[in-house]
C-alpha cells in the first residue's frame, strides 16, 4: 500500500513539477524586470480600499495567467519583508478567485457546459459565485485587518530594484532565486504529498462519502460522487444520462455536482495546496492560509449544499 503510494505521489510530482519550476522562474524574472508593474492600475482602486500594498496587486494580476507563479512572487515579496504576514496570507488566499477564473475558462466549462447545458452553467456560476465570494471576504478583512500604513505606497506600483538591472545579471538572480524557492518545495512538500497519499490509500479520503447518506440524493446519484472525484468528464456524463432518464432533475444534478466538487476540493487542498504551500511558506504560515482558504471556499460549497436541500 505504501509503495503504491509512493507511485502515485511520484507521478504526480513528474506531472505538474515542469510547470512548478516555469512558473516559479517566470515569477522571479517577473520580479526583478518589473514586468507586472505596469498592470498594477487595473487593481489599485480595490487594493487600495483594501489596505494592501502593491506588491500583492501584481501577486494577484499575475495569478490570472499562473496561480503557481503568483505564490512564488507574495513567497519572495514576504521573504524580502516587503509585505508582512497578515497580508501575505490574505493576498495568498485572494489568488484562490483568479485560480476559480482560470479553471473555469480552461478546465470546467469546456467538458460540463457541452454536456449538462443549463445545469452546467448553473454549476460553473455558483463555482464562480464561490470564489467572488472568498475575494470579497479578503479584501474586507484587508480593510479590517491591515492598517492605513501598510498601504503607504498604494498609489503607485512598487520600484523595481536597480530600476535598470542588467539582463545578465537579472537573469542570473531569478535562477538563484527559484533555485532556493524551488529547495525548499522538494524537501517539504513531497514529503507531505506521500504522506498525505498514504492517507488517502489508507481510506482517510474515502471515509468522508459514508457521511453522505442524509442527503436527499437516489442511489445512482451518490454513486456517481466518487467518480466526480475520478473522472470529472465521465461523471458529467452520467449525470446527463440520469437527467435523460429523469432519475435527477434540476435540483438534484446541482446538488449532486456541488457534493462531488466538495469532495474534488478536499481533495485536491491536501494533496497539492497543503504540499505547495508547506514548502513556499514553511508548516507554521501554510497551515494559517490552507485554514482560511478552505475553510472559506469549502464552507460556502457547505452552505449552497444546504440551501439546495432546503429548497428540495
Amino acid at each position: 500500500m505504501i509503495i503504491v503510494s509512493v507511485v502515485r505521489a511520484v507521478e504526480l510530482w513528474i506531472s505538474v513539477f515542469p510547470f512548478t519550476v516555469a512558473g516559479i522562474l517566470l515569477a522571479s524574472i517577473a520580479v526583478e524586470f518589473g514586468i507586472f508593474d505596469r498592470l498594477f492600475p487595473v487593481v489599485k482602486p480595490i487594493l487600495h480600499s483594501a489596505h494592501f500594498t502593491p506588491h500583492s496587486g501584481i501577486a494577484f494580476i499575475t495569478a490570472f495567467g499562473s496561480p503557481i507563479a503568483a505564490v512564488a512572487m507574495l513567497s519572495e515579496f514576504y521573504g524580502e519583508g516587503k509585505i508582512d504576514q497578515k497580508e501575505t496570507l490574505l493576498a495568498t488566499v485572494a489568488t484562490w478567485f483568479p485560480q476559480t477564473i482560470y479553471e473555469s475558462l480552461v478546465y470546467i466549462s469546456p467538458t460540463i457546459i457541452p454536456v449538462l447545458g443549463v445545469v452546467g452553467i448553473a454549476y460553473l456560476s455558483l463555482f464562480l459565485l464561490n470564489g467572488t465570494i472568498v475575494a470579497l471576504l479578503v479584501f474586507i478583512a484587508g480593510r479590517a485587518l491591515l492598517t492605513r500604513k501598510d498601504c503607504t505606497d498604494c498609489a503607485s506600483a512598487p520600484e523595481t530594484e536597480g530600476k535598470k538591472l542588467v539582463v545578465r545579471t537579472a537573469l542570473k538572480r531569478s535562477v538563484l532565486n527559484s533555485v532556493k524557492l524551488l529547495k525548499r518545495v522538494v524537501l517539504v512538500a513531497f514529503p507531505v504529498s506521500i504522506l498525505v497519499f498514504v492517507l488517502i490509500d489508507l481510506g482517510a479520503f474515502d471515509a468522508l462519502s459514508q457521511y453522505l447518506g442524509w442527503m436527499p440524493l437516489p442511489p445512482e446519484a451518490l454513486a456517481i460522487i466518487p467518480l466526480v472525484v475520478a473522472n470529472p468528464t465521465a461523471a458529467y456524463i452520467t449525470i446527463a444520462d440520469l437527467i435523460e432518464t429523469e432519475v435527477l432533475d434540476f435540483k438534484l444534478a446541482l446538488l449532486t455536482l456541488l457534493t462531488g466538487n466538495l469532495l474534488v476540493s478536499t481533495r485536491y487542498i491536501l494533496t497539492h495546496r497543503l504540499p505547495y504551500y508547506s514548502g513556499i511558506f514553511g508548516p507554521v504560515l501554510s497551515l494559517k492560509i490552507i485554514s482560511v482558504s478552505a475553510g472559506l471556499r469549502l464552507g460556502l460549497t457547505v452552505l449552497m449544499i444546504l440551501t439546495l436541500v432546503l429548497a428540495l
